[in-house]
């Protein structure tokens, strides 16, 4: 079985796949441990008549030279000029910090209530923990990238497609996928406390865990190939956000679009239209099931929760709409989609 082979160019400096054996060499010469340069053979065996190979721990060596090169490099993580900053940069990164902070100590906070809080510990709390957790993963890494961009107008978080603008846009839907299921559990979970409530009981915080972990590999793992298949991220300056081209990935899009959001969508509209219904018409409940309307507080904290998630997201759905109908407008509306977009 051959062996892959990675070539090192004297003049490029980098890793390059060429096929075959492995072999240590440079653009007309090898280079030897003690750096001198010597003619690159292929045919060179060692003293076991093998061909000499370099150690794996040169080639771990090389990759962690070029990983640090290129967080490093000034093209990636090019210095803010002071010199060039204006109001309305400054104003556009005052607003993204301060939804930056709001989000971070209100998810923080979110947490260690929850969690150290005994009469919370519930189905209802864990679900609440993983809709925090996702906000407190957007506040740490997906914002800060927005501001370093509105500050550095040229960076554009490394530019269409580079591999910090994939990262943010993977993230981003990764995040967006694992709180839409974890809704369409809640409205479930509502539902089955409502309707069959003798059973709900069986519905252990162990098994509510177990769907929280599914949602969020199935959300990592859907989203993978932003980063390993050579898919369209582009950036989007209106909120400073590297977003997923999905006019170039129409495979895709349709296929995360079955996968996750026509199934959670429904789930969520019909469980939700159910519930309402019930509460507004209680005659059509048994004893049972209306004291649990009646005495269950996490059913005013469901709705409250789903009330805040939609007018959060109504500005950014109205400006959509306006704009299909009547074309672009020409006012700037990038505070709007700035403060929509990051609105937990």
């Amino acid at each position: 079985m051959s062996q892959s082979v990675f070539l090192l160019s004297e003049n490029e400096n980098d890793v390059s796949f060429v096929g075959g054996r492995l072999a240590w060499g440079a653009a007309g010469g090898g280079r030897r441990t003690d750096g001198k340069s010597e003619p690159f053979d292929n045919q060179k065996t060692n003293e076991t008549g093998t061909p000499s190979f370099f150690s794996l721990g040169n080639l771990n060596g090389l990759i962690r030279h070029k990983v640090a090169l290129w967080t490093t490099s000034p093209s990636m993580w090019p210095p803010v000029d002071v010199r060039s900053l204006t109001a309305e940069s400054l104003g556009r990164a005052s607003l993204i910090l301060a939804v930056d902070l709001l989000l971070l100590v209100t998810s923080i906070l979110n947490i260690f209530i929850i969690a150290f809080t005994p009469d919370l510990s519930d189905v209802i709390g864990c679900y609440l923990i993983s809709l925090s957790v996702a906000d407190l993963l957007t506040a740490l890494f997906v914002i800060p990238l927005s501001i370093y961009s509105t500050l550095e107008g040229t960076w554009r978080i490394g530019g269409d497609n580079s591999m910090i603008c994939k990262s943010a846009a993977y993230l981003q839907i990764a995040l967006l996928c694992s709180t839409i299921y974890t809704f369409a559990w809640i409205c479930i979970d509502r539902y089955s406390a409502m309707m069959k409530p003798s059973r709900y009981s069986e519905q252990s915080l162990t098994r509510c865990k177990c769907w929280i972990i599914f949602s969020w590999l199935t959300s990592m793992l859907l989203c993978c190939p932003i980063i390993v298949a050579r898919m369209q991220v582009v950036f989007y300056p209106d909120a400073q956000l590297c977003v997923l081209d999905w006019s170039a990935t129409s495979a895709y899009s349709v296929t995360l679009l079955l996968l996750v959001f026509v199934p959670t969508l429904v789930t969520v509209f019909n469980t939700g239209w159910k519930i309402w219904s019930a509460i507004r018409n209680p005659g059509v409940l048994d004893d049972s099931q209306r004291n649990v309307v009646e005495t269950d507080p996490n059913f005013v904290l469901t709705g409250f929760l789903f009330v805040t998630f939609f007018l959060s997201w109504l500005p950014l759905i109205t400006l959509k709409l306006l704009e299909l109908i009547w074309g672009p407008f020409d006012m700037d509306l990038s505070m709007v989609r700035n403060q929509t977009v990051f609105d937990p």
